[in-house]
């Protein structure tokens, strides 16, 4: 099976791409920066070209109005534009966001995209997966980015004290290895209907002052003994992480 990854060097995308690399008979095609530019069409048809299934992991979600909606909508655009131009086309699977949920420019390109691919895939009957996801964190990401874990967990292995604002205000949070299972599943999954959708949103929820706490008492443990719930030893593997 041969699979492109879009954002393939990105956090999410080469958890992706290192569990594949794991799958027998799977051939990883990656599609990243600067190298590659999905505003480029003749890059984007030669990617595309001979792949089972694309995964859509890339993303702008910073910088100019104009780079969010460049590097967002107009590369979901270009991506179905280059595999409408094949005869056999690959399962997309599209990587979104609860930002989407927002009136952030980057939750509407990211609402936006998700409406292209479905229209796609209802018109043409190709088959199309949409996870928007809650607030991703794990090992390897970015702090000071998009991620407040990876801020906090970076600072506590320096010693330093967490600056938090007071809000009654709740998040979910999904650790970016089960992500990657996810896609993995889907990967080979068989559905009766070309477009599928799910909103993965943990029902656990912390404020940002209860997730402070909890990764500054993880900061300090030798080990994960004593945590009972997966969410806990996530976040301590991902506080743990940072120290080393």
């Amino acid at each position: 099976m041969k699979i492109g990854i879009t954002g393939s060097r990105g956090f999410i995308g080469s958890h992706i791409a290192d569990l594949m690399r794991t799958k027998k008979s799977v051939q990883i095609f990656s599609f990243d920066r600067p190298r590659q530019d999905m505003l480029d069409a003749a890059q984007l048809a030669a990617f595309v070209k001979g792949k089972d299934v694309i995964v859509h992991a890339a993303a702008v979600n910073r910088g100019t109005d104009t780079e969010v909606v460049a590097g967002t909508v107009v590369a979901t655009h270009n991506l179905i534009t280059a595999v409408l131009r094949l005869k056999k086309k690959p399962k997309i699977i599209f990587l979104s966001s609860v930002q989407a949920e927002t009136d952030s420019l980057y939750g509407k390109a990211k609402l936006l995209s998700e409406a292209m691919l479905e229209d796609y895939a209802r018109t043409y009957k190709a088959p199309v997966a949409v996870f928007r996801l809650a607030n991703v964190f794990g090992e390897g990401c970015r702090p000071f980015y998009n991620s407040v874990v990876a801020t906090f967990c970076y600072n506590l292995a320096r010693g330093e004290k967490l600056a938090v604002n007071p809000s009654d205000k709740k998040f979910s949070f999904v650790y970016v290895k089960d992500v990657a299972a996810l896609v993995a599943k889907e990967i080979g999954a068989k559905r009766a209907k070309p477009f599928f959708f799910k909103r993965i949103v943990p029902k656990q929820a912390l404020t940002i002052t209860e997730l402070a706490a909890l990764l500054t008492r993880f900061a300090k443990l030798p080990n994960a003994r004593g945590l009972k719930s997966k969410f806990e030893k996530e976040l301590f593997a991902t506080c743990r992480s940072y120290a080393q």
